[in-house]
């Protein structure tokens, strides 16, 4: 039985954050991390190689923040654009996919971004920060942006990324689409995570404090008639409702599915369903945000 008194679907579960309270709805597991990876490289392309579109200039010693970093490809991958005496810090609410050897000027550690160390207030000339609609509640993203807001130095830049959500009934000639969609928003729905964040940002950001607020938006297409790209964001956006099943499974199904294996097929539909019907695709968009110099 489900700690909510329905009753678990039977499965093979994946590996997910162990931590009180913990509403993640995504797997810390390796196929996670390869997805992620994907993902990273997927959303490096869309907007030209740039991982960094806020007009940050960084002097040696300045320090950046990758919040919610999971495995730190950001950060990692910033790293070898910027000047080796410019300090990167990422943090997340779990170490299990921080990589092993960073280089020299790229650390780790465990935190929330929720609740960052009261030392470091008007710290960090970058604060990044990218796809966490699956992590926070609503409530907390408010306070995740008063977090940024207070560690970042006065004139500093936050830079955040999170896509716009599908929404229920828009997908009439893909069944499987649909259905996934439902689960996905029953699901988010139930653990009051905050997945329409991105149509919110910009007046999140204002009420913070935050200035000179900016946002660039662009299609993430998906299927392979959208070519490598389109194969590669289907790949990835596939991976996310592979990575729900078990959530989804151990709430009972919200009365959509019954077995693990009708779960699998319609996610194998959906993979047919974007692969021969053109069209498919999901908006994300980076804002970039100031925080005022008095």
């Amino acid at each position: 039985m489900a700690n909510n008194g329905v009753s678990r679907i039977e499965h093979a579960p994946r590996e997910y954050h162990e931590y009180p309270g913990a509403q993640y709805a995504l797997p810390t597991d390796d196929a996670e991390h390869q997805r992620l990876l994907l993902q990273h490289n997927s959303i490096k392309s869309l907007f030209d190689n740039r991982i960094l579109l806020a007009p940050v200039t960084l002097r040696p010693n300045d320090r950046v923040l990758d919040s919610g970093a999971g495995p730190g490809l950001w950060a990692l991958d910033f790293a070898q654009s910027v000047d080796p005496a410019v300090h990167i810090l990422g943090i997340d609410i779990a170490s299990r996919l921080f990589p092993v050897s960073p280089p020299q000027n790229v650390a780790f550690q465990v935190g929330s971004v929720t609740n960052l160390p009261p030392d470091w207030t008007d710290t960090f000339t970058l604060v990044h920060q990218r796809l966490l609609m699956l992590a926070l509640q609503i409530p907390e993203w408010t306070q995740a942006l008063r977090e940024i807001y207070r560690v970042l130095r006065p004139g500093g830049w936050v830079q955040l990324g999170e896509s716009i959500a599908w929404f229920e009934g828009e997908y009439p000639d893909k069944p499987c689409m649909e259905k996934l969609v439902s689960l996905y928003r029953s699901l988010t729905k139930s653990r009051n995570l905050y997945i329409d964040c991105a149509s919110h940002m910009p007046a999140l950001l204002k009420e913070i404090g935050f200035i000179d607020i900016q946002a660039e938006e662009r299609p993430l297409l998906m299927g392979k008639w959208a070519g490598a790209d389109g194969v590669a964001n289907a790949t990835t956006n596939v991976g996310v409702f592979r990575g729900i099943k078990t959530p989804v499974l151990e709430a009972g199904g919200y009365g959509k599915v019954t077995t693990e294996s009708e779960y699998d097929a319609l996610v194998e539909g959906l993979e047919k369903e974007w692969e021969e019907i053109p069209g498919t695709k999901k908006e994300f968009v980076m804002f970039w945000a100031r925080k005022p110099i008095n």
